[in-house]
């Protein structure tokens, strides 16, 4: 009786990190690379990274925005900089910056390591 609840938060968890990573795979396989301006960043108060928005055209002539973190982009990207970003064409709201998608593959491993411990969360409850 108590294994269900338990059964249902790894398989959400689960199917939650499976559909993040394919997402993020799918941007970076068909995701169509475009010239964004840095229009502003932002500096937290208390400290930290900042996070920077970025301006970027799709052609149906729209203009979209990207909020990025400071790691995204290049080392000192500054207000008016460029930088390049991908977005899904189909999809244009979603988007990444070429930089953080040029990451090693080993930065998902955040997303393997959830889907690992859903895994075994689901094992743990259908087999105790």
């Amino acid at each position: 009786m108590h294994k269900i609840p338990y059964l249902v938060l790894g398989l959400g968890t689960l199917l939650l990190a499976v559909v993040a990573l394919r997402r993020r795979l799918a941007l970076r396989r068909r995701g169509i690379a475009v010239r964004a301006h840095c229009s502003a960043v932002h500096r937290p108060a208390q400290g930290g990274p900042a996070r920077l928005t970025l301006r970027y055209p799709t052609p149906d002539g729209r203009t979209r925005t990207h909020r990025a973190a400071e790691g995204d982009c290049p080392p000192g990207t500054r207000e008016g900089d460029a930088v390049e970003v991908l977005y899904d064409p189909r999809d244009p709201a979603r988007a990444e910056t070429v930089h953080a998608a040029r990451r090693p593959r080993r930065r998902d491993y955040d997303l393997f390591g959830l889907m690992g411990l859903s895994l075994a969360i689901v094992l743990a409850s259908a087999i105790g």
